[in-house]
């Protein structure tokens, strides 16, 4: 197993080209493996090897159909791979299979939003019915909203998210407007960059933490974008 733990560690490292390398040779040694699919599928998705990583996950989901993590992971990939109604088939299933967990819904929101915007507002109303404290689908929803023209709701939106993360617009134009005075500039260096939109997006899913940090991230860009 020490193969396994050696291509795990270098997923953590970001180093998806030579996790492959090990991870494959773990699978040669047991071929059976889930943990072994898994990971070098996630490896294959970081590397745009789309066929390959669904294909990973195939092997596993054989085994595990009602796994709905397994389904959210494959529906990701197969997003990648611009086969959104296969990936939508997984996230429906992924919902059937965990009803009660709002993160089903926001992900299949996502993706939903692409062909069916309606259904992807009843999945973030859903998630926010789950998770009440979940200010990505608050903005989320009021992005989709705005979209439909329904303004009036999608501030009610915008307002409960900016409620949740503790933003007050009002506030930051006038702190802005003081370090305007002062001669003051924000340092670039310190602010959170993030090198591919779909890892936010996957990260979103994945971790409150960063949820947080990227609403904060993204109420300064589109703050800055205003000021303009």
């Amino acid at each position: 197993m020490q193969k396994l733990e050696e291509g795990k560690q270098l997923y953590r490292d970001q180093n998806f080209e030579q996790a492959v390398v090990v991870l494959t040779e773990f699978l040669a040694e047991y071929p059976n493996h889930a943990d072994g699919f898994f990971y070098r599928g996630v490896c294959y998705r970081k590397l745009d090897r789309f066929n390959e990583s669904i294909s990973d996950f195939n092997s596993i989901i054989t085994k595990l159909p009602d796994e709905p993590t397994l389904l959210c992971e494959r529906a990701i990939s197969l997003f990648k791979n611009q086969q959104i109604d296969l990936a939508l088939n997984d996230l429906n299933k992924a919902v059937e299979l965990d009803t009660n967990n709002p993160f089903r819904y926001t992900s299949r929101a996502f993706i939903r939003a692409y062909v069916d915007i309606d259904g992807a507002i009843e999945d973030y109303q859903k998630a926010i019915e789950l998770d009440p404290d979940d200010e990505i689908a608050y903005n989320n929803l009021g992005l989709l909203q705005e979209q439909k023209g329904n303004f009036k709701e999608a501030k009610k939106s915008f307002n409960e998210s900016n409620k949740i993360i503790g933003y007050n617009p009002e506030k930051r134009h006038e702190k802005q407007d003081e370090e305007i005075k002062d001669h003051k500039t924000m340092d670039l260096s310190e602010e959170k960059t993030f090198s591919s939109s779909w890892e936010l997006f996957k990260g979103i899913f994945t971790s409150k933490e960063i949820r947080k940090e990227y609403f904060l991230f993204l109420k300064k860009f589109f703050n800055k974008k205003d000021s303009r």
